[in-house]
């Protein structure tokens, strides 16, 4: 970097300014797959609360698979969106846009449909779409900024019912360090939900063994329309 910044400078003329320091897409993505398998942890912890189940006393349904291998938490949230909670990831929904799937450990946002009846795989979700032309993009910065927005407000509502150090113990049960620090938690999703037009974009084509999963399901259908009955609660409301 040294070479190349004196080639560049005229001489007799000061060196140009530094440029601001911006994290690059791939870092900011790195941060938000971090938090996303933090939080997913988290909510496996309320789920796991001896004083009560979090999620349930929140109004949310829980839909066990057959094979006792997974369960589902789904409720319709503030205004008219819907979310759909798995150890495997988040689905978020809204009425005429369709849905954001943002899968764990790779935080990469694909548009997909409401599910019409509970599912306990990924692969039971799909069609996938990765967000590529201008109306999908535009869809799923809306999407994604409504699904980090709410759960930046699980977060501040667990904080301001439970007291801070709820979430603080829940994280020192992990046994590593955390990627965000309690107390921050709520903040970094309202930071993501902010910069949901550069994590809206489709990054490079996953590996590994999810790539197969995207690759074969991402352009096979577009999202379905969300149904979502009136006068739904402005937290949970059961199905």
């Amino acid at each position: 970097m040294e070479r190349v910044a004196s080639r560049s400078r005229v001489p007799g003329h000061p060196p140009p300014p530094a440029a601001p320091a911006i994290a690059a897409p791939s870092e900011l993505r790195r941060r938000a797959t971090a938090l996303l398998d933090q939080q997913l942890w988290c909510w496996g912890r309320d789920v796991a609360r001896p004083e009560g189940n979090i999620l349930l006393g929140l109004g949310m349904c829980r839909y066990r698979a057959p094979d006792g291998r997974g369960t589902a938490y789904t409720g319709r949230v503030a205004g008219d969106g819907v979310v759909w909670l798995w150890g495997f990831g988040l689905l978020y929904c809204r009425p005429g846009v369709g849905g954001v799937f943002l899968r764990r450990y790779g935080f990469e946002p694909v548009l997909v449909g409401e599910p019409r009846h509970p599912v306990h795989t990924p692969e039971r979700l799909g069609p996938f779409v990765r967000p590529v032309t201008g109306g999908e993009r535009a869809a799923a910065r809306e999407l994604l900024r409504a699904a980090t927005g709410w759960a930046a407000g699980y977060e501040h509502w667990v904080a301001e019912t439970f007291g801070s150090g709820y979430r603080h113990a829940s994280l020192a049960s992990r046994g590593k360090p955390p990627a965000v620090p309690a107390k921050q938690m709520a903040g970094e999703w309202e930071h993501l939900a902010k910069k949901s037009i550069r994590l809206a974009d489709p990054p490079p084509p996953p590996r590994g063994p999810w790539g197969p999963l995207f690759t074969a399901l991402r352009i096979t259908g577009r999202p379905r329309a969300v149904r979502t009955a009136p006068g739904a609660s402005p937290r949970f409301a059961t199905a």
